[in-house]
């Protein structure tokens, strides 16, 4: 083994545990002497070899005690660097957390505000109410008056010119319209037939078709897009126009029955 191996067993061993230590680090010259004679001092220059070896596992020493310092050194860093990690880790973790429930209350939130139109007639002509366009109604569109107020009605959508636009607005009740527009659903009432579209109701006047408000407890399977929500005495309600409407269950289907 060599003279650095030796001092590195030694330095184990003793533990660098003061002057009892370090006896155990000397070359055996210091410690016993020369056979019989006694220890030389470390002024002493009749053996050269003697000075040799102490020179030599003083350096030893030092060069152990430099190695250990620096496999510390290291050690702290390679700490600091792994908890810096850690770190980063448990930001990245919290981020995507945070995006992931921000992502499930998005569709949430827009799973609630259209699940009551998702039964809605596909395929036909609507525009919800606050729609704005340059253009307005279609060509075919004929012009309605409901208490001194003039709107344009097309394929059941009422709209309302307004300087340079058009834009859509709920149906007024007691307008006098020609025809009952394609796709709305036909009901029995007390009073006879109805039919109902997109938030507005219809009923047979005279030959042509009015524009009437619900009863209470008559029932819709669908809403159209632009209703709001509410409470109302705790109760959760949908709104549409002036009609509210609570969520209620035939033979297990969601409805919607309008309430006063």
């Amino acid at each position: 083994m060599s003279g650095a191996g030796m001092f590195r067993r030694r330095l184990t061993a003793c533990g660098c545990a003061g002057i009892a230590g370090l006896a155990l680090l000397l070359p055996p010259a210091v410690v016993a002497g020369d056979g019989d004679r006694p220890p030389r001092s470390f002024n002493d220059n009749r053996n050269p070899s003697w000075n040799d070896s102490w020179d030599d596992g003083w350096d030893d020493y030092n060069r152990t005690m430099m190695q250990m310092q620096r496999e510390s050194i290291a050690s702290r860093e390679e700490q600091a660097r792994e908890a810096g990690r850690v770190k980063r880790r448990d930001e990245v973790e919290k981020t995507q957390q945070k995006a992931a429930a921000e992502h499930e209350a998005y569709f949430d939130a827009i799973l609630a505000e259209s699940q009551a139109a998702l039964n809605a007639p596909a395929g036909v002509f609507y525009r919800k109410p606050g729609y704005t366009a340059a253009d307005g109604p279609g060509a075919g569109a004929q012009a309605v008056e409901v208490g001194g107020i003039p709107y344009a009605y097309d394929q059941g959508i009422f709209w309302l010119h307004r300087g340079n636009s058009y834009v859509v607005v709920t149906a007024p009740a007691g307008a006098i319209v020609p025809a009952v527009p394609a796709g709305a659903n036909r009901m029995s009432l007390k009073t006879g037939p109805a039919w109902y579209f997109f938030g507005t109701f219809f009923r047979e006047k005279d030959g042509a078709y009015e524009i009437f408000k619900p009863p209470a407890g008559l029932t819709v399977f669908y809403l159209p897009d632009g209703y709001t929500q509410e409470a109302v005495k705790g109760v959760g309600l949908y709104r549409f126009g002036e009609v509210l409407y609570k969520p209620v269950f035939i033979q297990g289907i969601l409805a919607y029955q309008v309430v006063e």
